[in-house]
């Protein structure tokens, strides 16, 4: 979707904010007994408070978490972009895909109260586009993470690829993987590559478990 008609979408919203929800609809209702505001086909609304910056296991913001729980995705590339509109505690307005319960794929994010617009768009060419993987990857360090489940990420299709846990850590995985619960509540520990920094720790997992004393490979290290 061009910057010119998410800009017209957006401003329609704006206008019209305040039928986005059902006037006997509470704000905070849980996402699954809330409709969402549908402007152009296939797009979705959501409206919200940040409560925290999601960030990927090479420390890149990579989305937010709304206070209601919505899981919002948006380019790692965008991050500085993002984070420069965007800070915890921000009423925002996220115009984007629904994908699987609970999350949405942005195309646009506003904050509310000064009303800049960060857009989604592809990374520039030549200069300044990210490292290939396996130079990115020489950035990352060994990570522990142990706790209970606060969230789960998951693909486009609804796969669990990933959780948050209660002290804020991300860890992320193969959907494949996966060999233990990850409802929320339930205890979860991670050891793997990714990145500590003051927007938390996220790591990319190699061993999984309910415990850092459990912990299993998620590789045939022998193959």
């Amino acid at each position: 979707m061009t910057r010119r008609i998410l800009s017209a979408l957006i401003a329609t919203l704006m206008a019209g904010a305040a039928h986005a929800v059902p006037p006997d609809m509470p704000p905070n209702a849980p996402w699954g007994e809330r409709p969402l505001a549908h402007g152009f086909a296939n797009q979705a609304v959501v409206q919200g408070q940040v409560q925290r910056m999601l960030i990927n296991p090479y420390g890149e913001v990579d989305g937010l978490r709304l206070a209601d729980g919505t899981l919002v995705k948006f380019p790692p590339h965008l991050a500085d972009a993002l984070t420069a509109v965007v800070k915890p505690g921000d009423a925002v307005r996220v115009i984007g895909r629904p994908q699987a319960r609970g999350t949405v794929h942005a195309d646009a994010i506003v904050n509310t109260a000064s009303g800049q617009t960060v857009y989604d768009q592809p990374p520039p060419l030549g200069e300044g586009r990210p490292l290939p993987p396996h130079l990115r990857a020489r950035q990352l360090q060994p990570q522990q993470v142990e706790g209970r489940v606060d969230a789960v990420l998951t693909g486009p299709r609804g796969e669990a690829n990933g959780v948050i846990l209660s002290d804020g850590s991300i860890v992320r995985f193969p959907p494949e993987s996966l060999r233990l619960s990850v409802q929320p509540g339930a205890p979860f520990a991670a050891s793997g590559l990714g990145t500590r920094n003051a927007m938390g720790t996220s790591l990319e997992a190699v061993s999984l478990g309910t415990s850092l004393s459990a912990l299993q490979p998620l590789y045939d290290r022998t193959r």
